[in-house]
């Protein structure tokens, strides 16, 4: 069998699949049915953050602003970072550790040299365990797209409860107008394009590590 010939055999075998059951999707509200059915508790967002985003692969570290350094040490360590690149949307104070090189953030090369890509975050949604990154506060969109590892910090004022709040008040969130890109992270870089078999990090960071800080 040639390689056309098997790869025309495979799709149709997956199309002989009966397509899935059109769920009802957990944001749209079903008689009778509680959110929290759903895992959509949402009157604590902060926990609901936490949970959304480590059910999606991200892995979540709370605290107060003065534990942001621990937090980065701790990721440097667990990963093996040696090099970092820190965005110009980051508004926590951090110190990089003896031995980890910071790079200077100024170009797509430095951010390809770098082991750990350490940015803010907009806003947090709170169903979903999304991040919204500025791409214009950040200064691009490279430190959280580049580097293999991606660390956010998050504060806990900027939780949104659903990606409705926050599309339905850009105008007010955004008083400058929107940037050149408004991006939604939800858990490391996934994709399926290929025979449909899930690889991680090909698009984007293999992991996603967010700071909730109070």
């Amino acid at each position: 069998m040639t390689g056309r010939e098997a790869f025309l055999d495979r799709l149709r075998t997956r199309l002989a699949v009966p397509a899935p059951e059109n769920l009802p999707h957990p944001l749209v509200p079903v008689e009778g049915v509680p959110a929290v059915a759903y895992n959509l508790d949402l009157d604590d967002p902060v926990a609901a953050f936490e949970r959304a985003a480590t059910a999606a692969g991200a892995t979540v570290r709370r605290g107060g602003l003065a534990d942001a350094g621990d937090i980065v040490a701790e990721v440097l360590a667990t990963v093996g970072a040696r090099t970092a690149v820190v965005a110009g949307d980051l508004d926590v104070d951090i110190t990089l550790p003896a031995g980890v090189e910071a790079l200077p953030f100024d170009s797509p090369v430095q951010c390809e040299r770098a082991d750990l890509g350490i940015t803010g975050a907009a806003y947090g949604i709170a169903a979903t365990g999304s991040l919204v990154l500025h791409a214009g506060a950040a200064g691009g969109r490279t430190a959280s797209l580049l580097p293999p590892v991606h660390l956010a910090f998050l504060r806990t004022e900027r939780l949104l409860r659903d990606a409705g709040e926050l599309f339905r008040r850009l105008g007010e969130r955004f008083p400058g107008g929107l940037p050149s890109q408004l991006v939604l992270v939800t858990g490391p870089s996934r994709s399926a394009d290929i025979e449909l078999e899930v690889t991680v990090g090909v698009h984007g960071p293999r992991q996603l590590w967010i700071g909730v800080l109070t």
